[in-house]
């Protein structure tokens, strides 16, 4: 994106975790929830990141710049094509001032089978699964209507199929993306549909005309503000003072209680403005169009919402990587 351009100057920062006004615990909080959900992790408040980011601070400049700068000698040898043997394993004990490096050993004799295979008890495996197992491309989950709430989806999901809804991100389009090699490329663009996205309730942010101080004692000492929303609503009141105009009740906020084709026709919406506004690509177009005029919709095999398995037998749940794709009526 910055190709071509002048990069912009950059001012350094220091972190001061005790200062909820300078927005560093926020950015933080922010941060790790989106890396949070590409590995299906359970996000963290405001609250709880501040807390490990007073535990994390020291560790920083210890065992974590000692154990990247490792990490790093290794990467520079794979860069350089060496083989296995040059690589190396390593311990570090800051608190007993201990370190050693270990070579990389080869698998023991009798990690082989006499056909030369490789025992199951040297193979790492990770579980997961595919609903329906052993579906095909051909297959699909039949939702009964498209009147039934986004809260009923999942609980029919838990009944008839048991899965667990973890996460589900709608994709509207997509957008085009240079990279380091300045490729355009393809990239989806998608909304939260569950869990369902935080709104702010404008009637509840301070008048613009207040101090940053100000607008924070209000949002904290406001009781019809969640305890865990008022950072966000403080970013919002912020974003608000800059642009110099409180924002509008959209009346277009995801519910428990929406219908399936509801939300369906909010996406589109959604999809609709993003088209107009330049974030998706003109060339590739919408992800979602002309519900008007179909009997149902289709979400596809690689679009459907993350899904854990519901185990009957006491066993552990599973990640289901693969879903097949999931029909959701429009006229019923």
């Amino acid at each position: 994106a910055f190709k071509g351009k002048p990069v912009p100057t950059l001012e350094e920062a220091e972190f001061e975790k005790d200062d909820d006004f300078n927005f560093h615990i926020d950015f933080i909080t922010r941060c790790g929830n989106l890396r949070a959900d590409n590995y299906h992790i359970s996000n963290s408040d405001f609250q709880k990141v501040k807390l490990v980011a007073g535990k994390i601070v020291p560790a920083i400049a210890t065992t974590t710049a000692a154990v990247c700068g490792l990490v790093m000698l290794e990467l520079f040898k794979l860069v350089m094509g060496k083989d296995a043997g040059a690589f190396r394993t390593r311990q570090v004990g800051l608190a007993v001032n201990t370190y050693m490096s270990f070579e990389a050993e080869d698998l023991p004799k009798d990690a082989f089978d006499d056909k030369g295979i490789i025992k199951a008890e040297y193979i790492l495996e990770e579980p997961y699964a595919a609903y329906p197992e052993k579906h095909s491309v051909w297959d699909k989950l039949k939702v009964p209507s498209g009147s039934m709430t986004l809260e009923g989806f999942k609980d029919w999901l838990a009944a008839e199929h048991k899965l667990k809804l973890k996460n589900w991100g709608f994709v509207l389009g997509w957008k085009a993306q240079e990279d380091e090699a300045g490729k355009e490329m393809r990239i989806p663009y998608s909304t939260q549909i569950f869990p369902i996205p935080v709104s702010i309730d404008p009637s509840l942010l301070p008048p613009l005309g207040d101090a940053q101080g100000d607008a924070m004692k209000k949002i904290m000492g406001n009781p019809a503000v969640p305890q865990a929303q008022k950072m966000k609503y403080l970013s919002e009141w912020q974003k608000a003072k800059k642009e110099g105009v409180l924002p509008a009740v959209s009346g277009q906020d995801l519910r428990a209680d929406m219908p399936l084709k509801d939300v369906l026709a909010l996406m589109e919406a959604k999809a609709d403005q993003a088209l107009k506004d330049g974030t998706l690509a003109a060339k590739w177009g919408k992800a979602i169009s002309g519900l008007a005029g179909r009997r149902l919709w289709v979400v596809p095999a690689d679009q459907t919402p993350s899904c854990n398995t519901i185990p009957e037998d006491g066993s552990e749940d599973v990640d289901v990587r693969f879903m097949a794709r999931i029909e959701i009526p429009l006229t019923h």
